[in-house]
């Protein structure tokens, strides 16, 4: 189970305005680590992914990645995944992200 969260709701990173949207990502991060722990024993794996900063709408021209870029990040990390990384936070490029 993959969510596509953001690091906007890390709560390791300090940043103003954009409370709901900071908010509802804080929430799922914690509801995938929640998951990622019930359902290990059944071998299933939970990770939310940070997608990066991506041109899109909300993104911006002047943001680091394609969302070619972003999506194929993704679909690579998950086809690296195990059960060992069940409740982690990763980046699009398979780094950890800090909760």
């Amino acid at each position: 189970v993959i969510t596509i969260s953001s690091q906007m709701g890390a709560l390791s990173r300090k940043s103003k305005g954009m409370f709901a949207y900071r908010s509802s990502k804080a929430a799922v991060n914690k509801v995938m680590q929640g998951l990622a722990m019930e359902l290990e024993p059944e071998g299933i794996i939970c990770c939310p992914v940070h997608p990066g900063w991506v041109r899109t709408d909300m993104g911006g021209a002047s943001a680091d990645i394609s969302v070619s870029e972003s999506a194929a990040g993704i679909i690579k990390l998950i086809n690296g995944l195990n059960l060992k990384a069940t409740g982690t936070f990763f980046c699009w490029d398979g780094s950890e992200h800090d909760w």
